[in-house]
This record gives structure tokens, sequence and C-alpha cells, in this order.
């Protein structure tokens, strides 16, 4: 099941994504989440990762979200305020970050979507946007079981500043964490974030 959480519907002042902007704050009602296996997965050969990943291990032209390997994959968009762009959404593919590989397999599906409660839209240099430079950038992080994020990393970049500003945004958003049977559950999450012109800006 996919999760939308909207950030509003201000006048459409914005002309890109990714313009920076101040904090959003919004507390809407948790969602029970029901994932999805991925169908590609070896279910009974994927090793159990208890550290960061490593992408380049991923075979060219992988998705990144490969490395959740055989784990259940939930999948949330996050409008932005200002946010107009051929994606609409920060998209954000996460599961359950396991910190003991030898500790049992958690196979209930109640867990109650992460909701984020500050909300940080990365700047958009007025220079890039005039040199056309848009795309994605693909992130890393972990979101704690205290809402915070951190572990950040690049997984793909289009420009070293709008990378440098992606990163540096979401480490500041913070998070209702996602719970089961009200215990706060750690995710690791790929987070996709669209820099993109207005087609009217031109």
């Amino acid at each position: 099941m996919e999760i939308s959480v909207s950030g509003g519907n201000p006048p459409p002042t914005g002309n890109v994504s990714g313009l920076g902007g101040s904090p959003k704050n919004s507390a809407p009602v948790p969602r029970t989440l029901i994932s999805r296996p991925d169908p590609h997965a070896k279910l009974e050969d994927a090793p159990q990762r208890t550290g960061p990943p490593n992408f380049a291990n991923l075979p060219a032209g992988a998705q990144p979200e490969q490395v959740f390997a055989s784990k259940k994959i939930y999948k949330m968009l996050v409008n932005m305020p200002n946010l107009n762009s051929a994606t609409g959404s920060w998209i954000l593919n996460f599961s359950e970050l396991r910190v003991n590989a030898e500790g049992p397999r958690i196979s209930s599906p109640d867990l109650s979507a992460p909701v984020p409660l500050r909300k940080v839209d990365p700047k958009y240099p007025p220079s890039l946007m005039s040199e056309r430079v848009e795309g994605e950038v693909v992130l890393y992080a972990v979101i704690r079981g205290d809402g915070t994020v951190d572990s950040v990393q690049l997984v793909h970049g289009i420009d070293e500043k709008l990378d440098e500003n992606a990163m540096q945004a979401l480490s500041q958003w913070k998070f209702q964490p996602a719970a089961r049977q009200g215990s706060p559950v750690e995710l690791e999450a790929i987070v996709h974030i669209p820099f993109r012109l207005r087609n009217d800006r031109y």
C-alpha cells in the first residue's frame, strides 16, 4: 500500500521542485502499512545485512532498493507545499532496520507508517535553475526510533551542490517514528528527491 502525505496546497507561487523554504510542520494520523515483498528477491538465499549497504555491489542499472534484499518494502509519497514537478513528491521506499542478524524475523504486517512532523525542502540555487540543471537525487538514510534522521549517504546525484543541499535537508527531517504494537521501529530508507523546473518557466 502506498502512503501519501500532503504538505498543504498554498497558492502556486513556487516555480520549482526543490525550492528552499521554511520547514513545514504537520501531524497526520499514522496509518497501518501493508507491505509487498519484492518479487525478484531470493527469499531463501538473501543474506541478512546489519550494517550500511554498499551500493557499489549492485549490478549496473539495478534499482537501489535492491539492497533491501528479501525484506518487506514500504512506499511513502510526501508532497511538499511548493513542489510542482513531473514526479509530484518525494518518494521514500523503506524497510525495517535489522540490527541483529541472529534475532528473530518479524512477520507481522501491522507496522504503522512514520509520520513526517518536520519537512525541509532543499534549496535550488537560481544559477542552477537558469542553467536548467535538474533531475533526481537519491539518498539512503536511517529513520531512528526517536524520529530523527541520520546515516545519510548519496546513492545517485545530479550536481555537487544539489546533492549537498538534498542531504542537508533530509538530515533535518523529523518523524513520528514507525511503530509496531506501540513500540518504535527503526527504518532504513531510499529517498528520491526531485529537482525539476516547471514547464511554464520557459
